[in-house]
C-alpha cells in the first residue's frame, strides 16, 4: 500500500479552490530568499518550494548565486507583468467540500506512516 504524503493531499485538495499551488510549508528557506516572487525558478520537495534563481534579475546577480550560479540567460523584463495584482488570503479555514472542520485536541485520529 502506497503511503499518501500529507503535503500531496493538502496540495491536491486545495487546488480546486483556485488560489494557486498550495505549499505545505510556505515559509521561504531561511538565508536563501525572503519570499516567493514572480520569476522564481526552483523545485518542490515535500511541500517546500526551493528557489534556485530568479529570471527577472540578471543571471549574475548576487541573489542568484545563493545555490550556485545559473547558466547565462536573458533577464526577463518586468514590462510583461504590468497586469499583476497583489492580493492576500485572509486568515481562516480553507477546505474543500469533502473536508470538514472538527476539533481533535487529543490527536486520536492522527496516524503515522509505516517505516
Amino acid at each position: 500500500m502506497a503511503v499518501v504524503q500529507p503535503w500531496n493531499v493538502y496540495r491536491e485538495q486545495l487546488s480546486s479552490l483556485h488560489y494557486g499551488y498550495a505549499l505545505w510549508q510556505p515559509e521561504p528557506v531561511e538565508g536563501v530568499y525572503d519570499k516567493v516572487s514572480i520569476g522564481d525558478v526552483g523545485y518542490m520537495h515535500e511541500g517546500f518550494f526551493y528557489r534556485m534563481f530568479n529570471v527577472t534579475l540578471p543571471w549574475d546577480d548576487d541573489l542568484n548565486k545563493k545555490l550556485g550560479q545559473p547558466d547565462y540567460y536573458e533577464q526577463l523584463k518586468w514590462g510583461q507583468f504590468a497586469n499583476v495584482h497583489k492580493t492576500s488570503l485572509e486568515n481562516g479555514d480553507y477546505r474543500t467540500p469533502n473536508v470538514s472542520s472538527r476539533a481533535n485536541t487529543d490527536n486520536t485520529l492522527a496516524r503515522t506512516a509505516p517505516e
